[in-house]
């Protein structure tokens, strides 16, 4: 029996909310926007992440704490934002093993990022669809134009500057008769993991 007391709580904090620069046609989240129609931006205050990150730590039962940063796109929000978590962690960790990870769609990072991941042992969660017409048919940029080149740029980037990263794939109806594509396509691409979310 699983004792509820031991065992961690998981919760991933959107600091831009459904703010994204794509518009992929199958996500569940950019609707969101619409709850909240005085909001210019959905994005998370300095006041809202201090409480948020000292409450996540004292919540949790193991010595090690995981955050887990989404969106929307998490990296709309610019880099001096998770440089304040790392501070907020600091002050609230009291000596604990905290490991942070980033999901993505990639199409924002720069050198910048990949050297603040790198530095800091971020753990990235890259979305892409497998190969190119498979990713394009759905994951499309907010303006309608594909988004596999862009992907791409950012994975050459994190691995360039040594970011460890995996993969979080979307199974759906125009990708889903095609596993041997699939599996080659990430080995190839020298992703070890892999996490699939079936859409149908």
């Amino acid at each position: 029996m699983i004792n509820p007391f031991s065992t961690p709580v998981y919760v991933m904090p959107k600091p831009v909310g459904s703010t994204c620069n794509m518009a992929c046609a199958y996500c569940y989240y950019l609707e969101k926007k619409r709850y909240y129609p005085d909001a210019r931006r959905q994005m998370m205050s300095e006041a809202t992440l201090e409480e948020f990150v000292k409450q996540y730590i004292a919540a949790q039962t193991t010595p090690d704490v995981i955050f887990t940063w989404h969106g929307g796109e998490a990296t709309v929000r610019k880099l001096d934002f998770y440089r304040r978590v790392l501070e907020m962690q600091k002050k609230y960790g009291a000596g604990r093993n905290i490991t942070n990870c980033l999901q993505t769609n990639a199409t924002l990072l720069t050198d910048e990022w990949c050297l603040f991941l790198k530095r800091n042992n971020w753990l990235v969660g890259v979305s892409i669809d497998g190969p190119e017409d498979f990713h394009d048919e759905y994951r499309r940029m907010a303006d309608g134009r594909p988004s596999f080149g862009a992907v791409m740029r950012g994975i050459r980037m994190l691995q360039r500057h040594g970011v460890e990263w995996n993969a979080l794939a979307v199974v759906n109806d125009y990708n889903a008769d095609y596993p041997v594509e699939f599996y080659r396509f990430f080995k190839e691409l020298g992703c070890r993991f892999i996490q699939f979310t079936p859409v149908v």
